[in-house]
């Protein structure tokens, strides 16, 4: 550029009105508020305060006045543990330990879920005063979640997949400090018995269906806490806590009953059934060790061709 349009520039730039420090905070795009070395909220912005409505807070709870330090420490207080985590980031930066402190939390309303990243920052020149931002980040972790989702479940049921089940069964066995080991995991696992001729009778589509209804009435059978999880084309497995060898019985009859009964294809109602194998595992036990003893109990039931226990 030559020099009469640099001098040109300076001459709009000094013709512009002075920006105060409410517009400044005001033109940033997340929810930010400044606070001094109390920990007291000494200076927010338009979506700071958006932030707290949308999050059926009031001014009162999260405005100019309010120690935030304070509504941390109350929500770390009731089991917050993200709360905690920037309780903790923000006493850091507050007494210099570090520049900056990064946290991610769940904050849904009573309507929709969100997430956002917590970042403070200490403010250069303001001794002990630092600002807090909240950035919206619920796009990127509805993405992250959908393809951890994606990763550790079967596209078809939406049941867990064998990496996830291994997962799951690993944590259940890992034995607990102090504690003694205790037979308190069960295991099934299940194949069904007359299902290629319903794919060679119907199509895929059809035997599709099928598999769809066997992990609806699976999930119907089990507890919140259980894993139910599609290991193969029409094999099944079932991790349960907290049981006994006598409730594993009873539930692997339960899945057998619920399995019999008929499924509704293309007009027709047909029988498919299902063989299934339990095993009582122990903390301590290797997983794979654990569904193979299922497995095994799996196919002499199939050679009995008779209920479970």
């Amino acid at each position: 550029m030559t020099s009469a349009e640099l001098s040109g520039l300076d001459g709009d730039i000094g013709a512009q009105p002075d920006i105060t420090f409410t517009q400044l905070l005001d033109a940033m795009p997340d929810a930010v508020a400044v606070l001094d070395g109390t920990g007291t909220i000494i200076a927010v912005n338009r979506m700071w305060r958006a932030f707290t409505h949308d999050n059926e807070g009031t001014v009162g709870q999260t405005g100019v006045g309010t120690n935030y330090l304070q509504v941390c420490s109350r929500s770390a207080a009731v089991g917050c543990a993200d709360a905690a985590e920037a309780l903790a980031g923000i006493r850091a930066v507050l007494l210099g330990r570090t520049l900056e402190s990064v946290s991610e939390y769940a904050c849904s309303s009573s309507t929709v879920d969100r997430w956002f990243a917590l970042r403070v920052t200490r403010i250069d020149g303001w001794a002990r005063h630092v600002l807090v931002s909240h950035t919206n980040i619920t796009r990127q972790k509805l993405a992250q979640l959908d393809l951890e989702r994606k990763a550790s479940h079967d596209p078809l049921t939406g049941l867990a997949n064998r990496a996830w089940l291994d997962r799951r069964l690993r944590s259940a066995l890992t034995p607990r400090s102090g504690r003694p080991p205790r037979g308190d995991v069960g295991v099934l696992y299940l194949d069904l018995d007359r299902f290629k001729p319903v794919n060679d009778t119907y199509g895929h589509a059809a035997g599709d269906e099928v598999l769809q209804t066997v992990a609806a009435r699976l999930r119907d059978l089990v507890r919140p806490q259980d894993t139910v999880a599609r290991v193969g084309g029409d094999e099944f497995c079932v991790v349960t806590t907290r049981t006994t060898a006598e409730q594993l019985a009873a539930m692997a009859d339960r899945v057998h009953q619920s399995l019999a009964q008929p499924y509704l294809v293309h007009g027709d109602l047909i029988t498919v059934g299902a063989s299934v194998g339990a095993c009582m595992a122990v903390p301590g036990e290797d997983p794979a060790e654990a569904l193979h003893r299922a497995d095994l109990a799996m196919y002499a039931a199939k050679r009995r061709g008779q209920p479970p226990g």
